[in-house]
């Protein structure tokens, strides 16, 4: 009993408990409802708070753009009420002052281009020639030293600095499509014409030297006794043989030609036969060198004379003594005028066939009492100065009015120089 009594007890406090825990769970849940709605009712303030101010917004700012669209419209309305009012002679001549202004301003553009291009030209021009004055002042310094060489030639032997040494040097003209090597004379003082040196050689021919041989155009003659090489002439009148000058002007010719007498040559007396004969034809028998064609250009002749004291006084040097018994009565050529050498190489004694070798012609030796060839002219060398400079080649020709086994003048030197 004591027992139902005490869990009777118990279970009733117990019940108590729950009901006190439940009442304050209702309790707490009123409480947080009420608050919950305090929050939904702050809320819905809120949304209605904010519609009402964006509304208000709106509005105001649908009033102001309303506003200036309209002032936009009015201005835009105004401009083509001016536009549409404007008189149409007053809007073209508007245009046209506008495009006067843009025309003139691009014609200044214009010329001013133009005179800036100008002043370029101007000074590149100025530019130009100043490089080109000190590119000629370098040379003037700088090539004397080179100049002459195959990377650097020269235009003439005369272009080369006279203190150089005589030897071969290089030369390009117009009439030379590379530089071509030639032999300059600085110092020849045998060429009484023109005594300053630098001439350039254009024809060497030693036929004592066993290493030459005689030009194509030239026929070689040897004889066993004594020993001798020379280079006569083909088997017709005149054989002729050319000597470049490779383009080179001048206007002084030197040189000199030592050859033999062969049989009976006659000197002048070819064109005291016939005196039609000019400087194109075979008027000496001996050599002539001349320059240019139709007609020829005389430098200077050697006559090969039969004998100093002849009867027959057309065939003799005109140098033979006047006061001798037998003076010359031929003529001389008046186109060769006094450049010429005489000389014979049989003195007193002469007969056909026989080729005269102990005496040689034009070398200023060996003339006989009867002659003064010897002093006419100094031979061996001659001088000429040219009426007027030329770049002409100078030719040789060896001549005779007669066949081979009748005469001939072979040569074994020739020594021609230009300048």
């Amino acid at each position: 009993m004591e027992l139902n009594t005490a869990y009777k007890v118990a279970h009733a406090n117990k019940r108590r408990e729950t009901q006190a825990i439940a009442l304050q769970g209702n309790t707490a849940y009123n409480n947080y409802s009420t608050q919950d709605n305090g929050y939904t009712m702050v809320e819905n303030n809120g949304r209605e708070t904010f519609a009402s101010t964006n509304n208000t917004a709106y509005a105001i700012n649908r009033e102001v753009f309303t506003t200036e669209t309209n002032s936009t419209s009015n201005v835009l309305n105004n401009t083509k009420k001016k536009r549409q009012g404007c008189a149409k002679n007053e809007c073209d001549k508007k245009w046209f002052a506008i495009l006067s202004v843009l025309a003139i301003a691009f014609l200044s553009l214009l010329l001013a281009v133009a005179a800036l291009v100008y002043t370029n030209i101007a000074l590149k021009n100025k530019e130009d020639q100043s490089t080109t004055e000190q590119l000629n002042n370098q040379s003037s310094t700088i090539e004397p030293f080179n100049l002459g060489t195959i990377n650097n030639p020269a235009n003439s032997c005369s272009d080369i600095p006279q203190d150089r040494p005589s030897g071969e040097y290089w030369i390009t003209t117009d009439s030379t499509s590379s530089p071509v090597q030639v032999y300059c004379d600085m110092n020849r003082t045998s060429c009484s014409c023109n005594t300053a040196g630098r001439w350039m050689r254009v024809a060497n021919l030693d036929m004592t030297n066993p290493n030459q041989n005689c030009p194509e155009e030239l026929m070689l003659v040897t004889r066993e006794e004594p020993p001798l090489r020379t280079c006569g002439r083909m088997e017709r009148r005149c054989t002729s043989t050319t000597y470049s000058t490779y383009g080179v002007e001048y206007s002084n010719v030197c040189g000199r030609i030592i050859a033999y007498q062969d049989s009976t040559p006659d000197a002048f007396d070819p064109y005291f036969d016939n005196r039609a004969l000019s400087i194109d034809d075979g008027y000496v028998d001996g050599v002539s060198l001349t320059h240019g064609h139709s007609p020829r250009q005389h430098i200077w002749t050697f006559a090969n004379a039969l004998h100093e004291d002849s009867s027959m006084r057309t065939v003799v040097c005109p140098c033979t003594r006047p006061d001798r018994p037998r003076p010359y009565t031929g003529v001389v050529p008046p186109f060769i005028g006094q450049d010429y050498f005489c000389e014979t190489g049989s003195r007193q004694l002469f007969n056909n066939g026989i080729f005269y070798a102990d005496d040689l012609l034009w070398d200023g030796q060996g003339c006989g009492g009867t002659s003064t060839c010897c002093e006419f002219n100094n031979p061996p060398w001659f001088c000429k100065q040219l009426p007027q400079p030329t770049t002409d080649d100078i030719e040789l020709r060896i001549c005779a009015d007669q066949p081979l086994r009748d005469e001939d003048t072979p040569i074994e030197i020739t020594e021609i120089y230009i300048r």
